[in-house]
């Protein structure tokens, strides 16, 4: 795989990945694409053995790809863990496109959550981050583990995107989450070869501003702002009744209307 276009996600731009999508056959070619994913199916199968898994899914890039991977083998149980703070569209998406096996999990966060918490809102620091994926991805991902009694969780993240997958993929925490991730190594432009083949409808977000390098998540966890200032103006951008529904609670979205003119 020759010309890769995009570099790590957190630094990428918009405009390099719509130009990836757009010649990512080229890119990424079949033959290529093919064998990265007859070996990553093969190590699957010998960490799957005998074992309960189950995969988590978000609706982003990866996710789609461990979805179609895990499908190859027959395995369609996953989790979707959510909040009550996300965009109305993407949830609409979500149901129209959600795995048959999925179970969705509601961790709670809301608006007066988020009154309480207002450093959680456009997290302008890596902890506030951090803390947004342990509220909720990995909340759900306990809960789930727990309850169906899982040996294995699969999960979509890649080094190319600075994610921490373990030796060998697998990685076990101190609640005793065993998370394997199988496309640890797959660059940018394999994930978008795959899901591109395969027709997979893209979740609006990735049309949203910025969306392919934020990704997932609730509105307020939109990351990589540089000021709550361009939060609201995003989040405005992509569906200004999120902001007139949150300026019935939080006063920073009534004083952001208000300096905006648009009270």
């Amino acid at each position: 795989m020759t010309d890769a276009a995009i570099p790590r996600k957190q630094v990428s731009s918009q405009q390099a990945w719509l130009d990836t999508w757009a010649r990512v056959e080229d890119l990424c070619p079949a033959t290529q694409l093919d064998a990265l994913i007859e070996r990553t199916l093969a190590e699957m199968r010998v960490q799957f053995a005998g074992k309960r898994v189950a995969f988590a899914w978000s609706g982003g890039k990866d996710s789609l790809v461990i979805e179609w991977l895990c499908a190859q083998l027959g395995i369609d149980a996953c989790v979707f863990g959510m909040t009550n703070l996300e965009y109305p569209e993407f949830l609409a998406w979500v149901t129209n496109h959600m795995p048959p096996g999925v179970q969705v999990i509601n961790t709670g966060q809301d608006l007066a959550w988020l009154a309480k918490n207002p450093q959680m809102l456009f997290p302008q620091r890596a902890q506030d981050n951090a803390r947004w994926f342990r509220l909720v991805q990995h909340t759900a991902q306990r809960r789930y583990f727990q309850e169906h009694r899982l040996d294995v969780l699969v999960l979509g993240r890649r080094h190319a995107e600075g994610n921490f997958c373990g030796q060998g993929g697998l990685y076990r925490n101190r609640e005793g989450i065993t998370r394997y991730s199988p496309i640890r190594d797959w660059s940018h432009e394999a994930v978008l070869a795959l899901i591109k083949r395969e027709g997979y409808s893209l979740p609006p977000i990735y049309g949203y501003p910025r969306g392919w390098q934020v990704g997932t998540g609730c509105w307020p966890q939109r990351l990589y702002t540089k000021s709550q200032v361009q939060g609201w103006d995003e989040t405005w951008e992509i569906d200004p009744q999120i902001v007139r529904e949150a300026a019935t609670i939080l006063p920073q979205a009534r004083d952001y209307l208000a300096a905006r003119g648009l009270a």
